[in-house]
């Protein structure tokens, strides 16, 4: 499953790779558009709230969540909804955008995204993002940094014992 999937992008290239891909973002333009060039019949887009999701628990062996956590309200609750539809050796991959700590130019570019409707309701350095997964109640099992206009923090979790 991707939640947040936008124009598709992700989904369409991990299609060959999955039994099933339910790809799903809150925009139902988004949708039309992830919806105009898609050829498998592995790969179903809907429009989906990621806080209410429609899904039965434990659904999913995946969810992958990237550039989104940074941009929603109550990342937490996302989460949450995350873990009920994730099976329980199901891993989360959720790379997003760590603005904070970024230099000038970095705040800049940041400034822009939000007057171009993304806002970073979130503002967290890497370390702040891997520690708010595991307040949150996820193990992270690999991340790393990925150095771009914005750095990127990719995060491998699966849920934690706590």
């Amino acid at each position: 499953m991707e939640l947040a999937t936008g124009t598709g992008l992700i989904a369409k290239h991990i299609v060959n790779a999955a039994a099933h891909i339910e790809a799903t973002d809150a925009s139902a333009e988004m949708i039309a558009e992830a919806k105009q060039d898609t050829r498998s019949a592995k790969l179903h887009f809907s429009v989906q709230d990621m806080f209410c999701l429609p899904y039965a628990n434990q659904s999913f062996d995946v969810v992958i969540v990237s550039n989104a956590l940074h941009i929603v309200p109550q990342p937490e609750k996302a989460l949450q909804e995350i873990k009920r539809v994730l099976k329980d050796d199901g891993v989360l991959i959720a790379p997003t955008f760590t603005h904070a700590g970024n230099s000038f130019s970095g705040k800049i570019r940041a400034f822009f995204m939000r007057m171009a409707g993304f806002p970073l309701r979130s503002k967290w350095t890497s370390e702040e993002y891997l520690r708010f997964l595991r307040q949150n109640g996820w193990a992270v099992r690999k991340s790393a940094v990925l150095k771009a206009s914005f750095p990127l923090t990719y995060a491998e979790c699966v849920k934690s014992e706590v």
